[in-house]
């Protein structure tokens, strides 16, 4: 914004010079950019003025910020009051939404002389950016940089029914604005109109058909507070932006809206000529200050220097916050056009930009050392990081949107949980609308922009968010972990023997060791999008906490990646279904000193029976009161050639090991004797021979 140093002067009796004053002005929170001397004399100053400091986007807004670090009086011109120069008001105003207007006051002034504006007033207004027009328009634009608050003026005699009814658009209409401009604004947008359609879009701009002219006579005066989020969303329809809208947007001063009129009102009888005749001033909306409770105890912590009481209040009190002392502390109500004090830490601030942040010394700060302060679920966490990255994983971060696509990609049907997605209504981009309930489709587009690039091998995983909508107010938020491992399929010199799915199996376990689960079980998955045969479901406590496996063929093909055979593996898990609040403590557990006996065990079953049925056969439901069995792993799955058709063959290796003695060949073999007639029983199997 650009502002004139000897128009400020006006507001407040100083001498400091213009270098001085832009100084002040930057080390108070508003950044004078550049400051230039005009060839009167003039130097013209330009603010970058942040979108919380609306009340300093005019001359009275920031002399008040001068006047408060100076400690000078503010010296504003005096506002006069015509109520008791009018009659009864024959011009209404109707506000149909006073959820986007406020406040309406209109003034409506007879007998005025369309000329050009005084050369003091063009030239201020030239300096500050604005093109001078006439008179009456230039005026407006003159209160609109002194105090912050935009203003219309209307032909009287253009306007039909002596009325203005402020009103959002029920369909699409029409109208020309200033510019010329014939435009079609859409249904909801707030528009101002007389008794027989719209003569300005609201807080953008005004319309042709009712402009001030040379034969402009009567004019009405409109002063008025519109919903921030309102102007903005019709600026950006419209494509249309002006000095109105700009400060409209970032919120204007409602209890400025009748005294910024007055003030024009009093400009254009000064060097217009007429005579007010009706003053309007539609105010449904009243403001109601909030009440800050502000500790001073807290201001001397925060700003680490010494502030005295009086000191605190003084400042306040120049910047117009009304305080009031209570047990020594403060309760401050901000003033109208201060919209963005909300907080305490707001006061605060106020506080040390007008106390001087060069005054504040420059202290290192103290910092307390605390052991063992994280949380079990931080350190969780970090270790499952650092053992996805020692396996060769690295970490990926993505955005929280995806697309319709994506469901159809994995072929998620309507019934499955994360069809109950989240739609974003605004959203950075018009396909990425819905937020994740999966992290597996961006990992796979991670992994085909790697493969674009020539990636042979693509081993990657993501820790994130995901969401579900319950239907109740705000989603769902589960935390997961999504791993991917692809291999295009190339032959190597070396290669691993493991098949990709035991590959991407066997990196569950330090997965799941991270975080302390050691009771879980894995069974044949359904997933749709996921090899059958080659996948599993993840159980902890008999519910679902996730899955891996390979993607499945038919989901590969759509994928459309050139490769020769490509396998990707995948790994999906709802972390907070594992990592429990409570803290859990380690405790250390010796090696245990006595060898161990190893026995294999080979039983032909039914193809539907699942090896970790038979896993838990060994391990829990035989009695087994000395706990001698240390581990069962299985070394074998076959189908075919000497088994018959609808059986399979599973081989286990069974390690037996006793914490007190040691184990004794003939215990161990009635011991083994006596799971293997116990599985053959369970199951219906046989052994293998």
């Amino acid at each position: 914004m650009l502002i004139s140093y000897n128009w400020l002067k006006e507001y407040i009796d100083f001498n400091s010079s213009p270098e001085d004053v832009a100084d002040l002005l930057t080390m108070s929170g508003l950044e004078v950019e550049s400051y230039k001397k005009q060839e009167d004399g003039d130097v013209i100053l330009e603010l970058n003025i942040t979108p919380n400091r609306a009340d300093c986007l005019s001359v009275t807004g920031v002399a008040r910020d001068v006047s408060a670090v100076l400690k000078k009086r503010l010296i504003l011109p005096e506002i006069k009051d015509f109520y008791n120069t009018v009659g009864a008001n024959r011009f209404k105003v109707e506000i149909l939404d006073t959820n986007l207007c406020h406040r309406y006051c209109g003034i409506v002034i007879h007998g005025v002389k369309t000329a050009l504006a005084p050369e003091w007033m063009a030239q201020r207004l030239q300096a500050s950016g604005i093109r001078p027009i006439n008179n009456i328009v230039d005026i407006t634009n003159y209160v609109l940089m002194e105090y912050g608050q935009p203003l219309h003026a209307f032909d009287l005699s253009k306007l039909k029914g002596d009325r203005i009814i402020v009103r959002r658009a029920e369909r699409p209409e029409l109208i020309t604005t200033l510019d010329a401009v014939q435009r079609t604004v859409p249904a909801g947008t707030l528009l101002i109109c007389d008794a027989e359609g719209p003569v300005a879009l609201a807080g953008v701009m005004g319309g042709e058909g009712t402009a001030v002219t040379a034969a402009t006579t009567d004019i009405l005066l409109e002063s008025a507070w519109f919903d921030p989020a309102s102007i903005r969303i019709t600026s950006k329809q419209t494509a249309l932006r002006s000095e109105s809208s700009f400060r409209f947007e970032r919120q204007t001063d409602i209890n400025g809206v009748k005294n910024a009129a007055l003030r024009a009102a009093s400009l254009i009888l000064a060097h217009c000529g007429g005579r007010v005749s009706e003053v309007v001033d539609n105010y449904p909306t009243p403001y109601s200050a909030p009440q800050i409770p502000l500790s001073h105890k807290r201001v001397q912590s925060f700003l680490g220097v010494q502030i005295a009481e009086d000191e605190i209040d003084g400042i306040l009190s120049r910047l117009e916050f009304k305080v009031e002392r209570q047990d020594g502390n403060d309760i401050v109500s901000p003033p109208s056009f201060r919209s963005d004090i909300e907080l305490e830490a707001d006061l605060i601030e106020e506080i040390a930009r007008i106390y001087g942040y060069n005054n504040i010394p420059s202290v290192m700060p103290e910092v307390s050392l605390a052991i063992n302060n994280v949380s079990d679920k931080h350190s969780k966490l970090s270790e499952l990081r650092q053992a996805l990255r020692y396996a060769g994983f690295t970490e990926t971060i993505n955005y929280s949107f995806t697309t319709k696509e994506d469901f159809a990609l994995l072929d998620i049907t309507a019934g499955d949980e994360r069809r109950n997605s989240v739609t974003v209504k605004n959203p950075l981009q018009k396909d990425y609308n819905i937020l994740r309930t999966s992290l597996l489709p961006s990992l796979l587009k991670n992994m085909k922009y790697n493969i674009s690039f020539g990636a042979k091998e693509v081993s990657i995983y993501e820790i994130s968010t995901v969401f579900f909508d319950t239907g109740k107010g705000f989603p769902q938020e589960s935390l997961k972990l999504a791993v991917l491992s692809y291999s295009s399929g190339e032959k190597k010199l070396y290669t691993e023997p493991a098949a990709h799915f035991y590959r991407i199996k066997g990196l569950l376990e330090p997965i799941l060791s991270s975080l302390r689960c050691v009771n879980y079980e894995l069974r044949q998955s359904n997933e749709g999008f996921l090899e059958n045969g080659q996948s599993a479901v993840l159980l902890i406590g008999g519910d679902s906490a996730g899955f891996l496996g390979l993607l499945s063929s038919e989901t590969v093909a759509r994928l459309d990646i050139k490769a020769g055979r490509p396998e990707i593996g995948l790994i999906e898990i709802y972390l907070d279904r594992i990592i429990t609040p409570q803290k859990v403590s380690l405790g250390y557990k010796p090696f245990l000193k006595y060898p161990s006996i190893e026995r294999d065990l080979a039983i032909v079953v039914n193809e539907t029976c699942q090896s970790c049925d038979i896993v838990n056969l060994i391990k829990n439901e035989l009695s087994d009161p000395e706990h001698l069995i240390e581990s069962v792993e299985i070394f074998d799955h076959y189908k075919g050639k000497n088994i018959p058709e609808g059986k399979k063959s599973i081989a286990y290796h069974i390690v037996y090991r006793s914490a007190t003695q040691t184990l004794l060949e003939s215990e161990i073999d009635t011991l083994h004797a006596e799971i293997v007639n116990h599985i053959i029983t369970k199951t219906g199997g046989s052994l293998r021979a």
